[in-house]
């Protein structure tokens, strides 16, 4: 989740300080792989973590270098690159939307008074962006707490991945596989609890933070 909120972010902040040239193109390059179905990107990435098919290793191993993208150290990181790569062109634009409705008198003013491009971007177009910092935080939260079509996928060349590796998998797991259809629907209604509960205590602490800081 910080990866994946403060990549963006940083991705936003360089497209809109303009150090990026053809922004048009490097926001379509980085939106595409948003537009890829998850299973479908799923598999290509399984298609590039399993040996003896994948490219990378290859030529991996042709530098001498053993890498098992599938072990017990690397399963996870692997995942993780899987949900980059496929959401964060997405979280981008929503920041980039938000920073080009930053009113541009501000920035010119935090230059005039001597800021730089990093103090600009961090002290004040990530304050102006708090919402939506806030609402891509929470939808990437609720999506991680249903993460289920990467590790299911990954499972099939993986014994590091087993029913419990997520909450989603482990619903599955107990109707489909056990049977076990009273199981499933308690861990379901645990989850959606559970999300609930998230979802209110990061809306109500982000709340507090803003509330605090205005009254300062």
């Amino acid at each position: 989740i910080p990866l994946m909120v403060a990549g963006a972010l940083a991705l936003a902040l360089l497209l809109d300080s303009g150090v990026v040239r053809l922004r048009a193109f490097a926001q379509l390059g980085l939106f595409l792989p948003h537009a890829v179905p998850g299973i479908i990107a799923a598999l290509i990435w399984l298609y590039l973590y399993t040996p003896g098919i994948s490219p990378v290793i290859d030529l991996f191993a042709r530098a001498d270098i053993t890498i098992d993208f599938l072990g017990v150290h690397t399963v996870l990181p692997s995942i993780v690159n899987i949900a980059l790569w496929s959401n964060l062109g997405y979280n981008m634009v929503v920041f980039y939307a938000a920073l080009r409705a930053v009113p541009r008198e501000v920035i010119e003013a935090s230059v005039v008074d001597g800021a730089g491009p990093l103090r600009t971007a961090l002290q004040v177009k990530t304050p102006m962006v708090r919402a939506s910092i806030v609402t891509v935080a929470l939808f990437t939260l609720i999506w991680a707490l249903q993460l289920f079509t990467e590790p299911m996928l990954l499972s099939q060349s993986s014994p590091m991945i087993n029913s419990r590796f997520s909450p989603s998998m482990y619903i599955y797991d107990a109707a489909f596989n056990r049977n076990n259809y009273g199981l499933a629907a308690a861990s379901s209604v645990v989850l959606l609890a559970c999300t609930i509960a998230l979802s209110y205590g990061v809306t109500r602490f982000t709340s507090r933070a803003q509330n605090a800081e205005e009254a300062r």
